[in-house]
């Protein structure tokens, strides 16, 4: 069964004697966000590597809980959206998602087996894959 792993868990927090809070959290979200959240400097990150996690265990990953989007937007100008598919487009539009995982699966495995090095195998299967982030900051806002 498909089920949501976007999430955000705090493993550390403190506050120094001058009122200064440090967090740290290990945070789970859909790949294709990774671009947008390495935009903000202020986070000290370390990332998981498409060029170090083995191609079999990214592609169980995918086989077994892909990303897939839970909200579909519609075509829009801009940076955001505001207008989404109904739910009776769901189905035909998570089907669709799901035949083009297939198809990157189908041809990532053909390029592995043929001997391609898994950091650019992986790299076609990231529209899919869930990305983990340990996260440290003083300042979240923004």
């Amino acid at each position: 069964m498909v089920k949501n792993q976007i999430s955000a868990k705090v493993i550390a927090d403190s506050v120094n004697t001058y009122g200064n809070r440090i967090t740290t959290l290990v945070v789970v979200m859909p790949r294709y966000i990774l671009a947008e959240f390495n935009t903000h400097r202020a986070l000290s990150k370390n990332s998981a590597s498409s060029r170090a996690i083995p191609f079999e265990k990214n592609l169980k990953n995918i086989e077994e809980n892909p990303f897939i989007p839970i909200a579909w937007m519609k075509d829009h100008k801009g940076m955001q959206g505001t207008e989404y598919f109904g739910e009776e487009c769901y189905f035909d539009l998570t089907n669709n998602w799901l035949k083009a995982r297939d198809f990157a699966i189908q041809q990532a495995v053909q390029l592995s087996e043929s001997g391609l090095t898994k950091q650019l195998v992986n790299r076609l299967l990231e529209p899919f894959m869930y990305h983990k982030v340990l996260i440290t900051a003083t300042e979240f806002e923004n």
